[in-house]
């Protein structure tokens, strides 16, 4: 690094490098090589790094690196992770991260305080960042397949809005003509047609949000996705 800005102050007429604060000891180290070989003074500026409430920095390294092309980490993903900052780091993600003014940041921050449950400091964290970095669409996208897979009323969500949403969550073929009891045990949902059952008559299966009882059933519709939840929060895309 410090060669680096060596060729950049040579080549390029650089004279200040810009990074976080674990860099600083890279560019003094720069800073020095400069003023050694060529006589001339250059700078360096750090600002502080960006860090969880237990000090953790962001990054690749640290296998927590959240990405600004949403290609990378999609809107939904960016508005889980920051819904999700802990009460005590939010703030400080506001006064960095955003451009609300001092005194929004405080009226927030009041609020924060007295119905931290309300999450109104991370919500508008969630939007300040969504929308600026992928539009209002994007932000408004996001929370709406949150809100749908709380509720479990996810049978309006769009195709673009269900591959967001279960971006990691692996993909079954969809096979035409088959009851729900098969599909459940043949790709390994359930255990057995008798734990299928069980959860059958129990409500806990439901297709697109749909509770569904009975064994026999076979799904019959246009759609790309199919959606089949067991339980409160296991989900199986099936996919045309």
């Amino acid at each position: 690094q410090s060669l680096d800005f060596l060729h950049l102050y040579e080549n390029k007429n650089v004279t200040l490098q810009v990074a976080g604060s674990d860099q600083w000891g890279n560019i003094t180290a720069g800073i020095e090589l400069i003023r050694k070989k060529t006589g001339k003074e250059v700078y360096g500026m750090t600002m502080p790094l960006v860090t969880d409430s237990q000090g953790k920095k962001f990054g690749k390294t640290e296998g927590n690196a959240i990405w600004l092309d949403k290609n990378k980490t999609s809107s939904y993903e960016l508005y889980q992770f920051l819904i999700n900052s802990d009460d005590e780091a939010v703030i400080d993600y506001l006064k960095k991260l955003t451009f609300l003014s001092k005194e929004e940041i405080e009226d927030i921050e009041k609020e924060h305080k007295k119905t931290p449950e309300k999450r109104l400091a991370q919500e508008t964290l969630a939007k300040e960042i969504i929308t600026f970095l992928h539009g209002e669409n994007a932000y408004n996208d996001a929370k709406t397949i949150s809100k749908a897979l709380f509720s479990g009323n996810i049978k309006d969500l769009t195709d673009s809005q269900i591959e967001d949403a279960f971006k990691e969550v692996e993909k079954y073929k969809f096979e035409e003509n088959k009851k729900i009891i098969d599909i459940l045990t043949e790709n390994k949902i359930v255990s057995s047609r008798r734990e299928a059952r069980e959860f059958l008559n129990n409500n806990a299966i439901t297709l697109n949000g749909e509770i569904i009882n009975d064994e026999n059933y076979i799904i019959d519709n246009n759609r790309k996705y199919n959606i089949i939840r067991r339980g409160k929060k296991k989900y199986y895309i099936f996919e045309k």
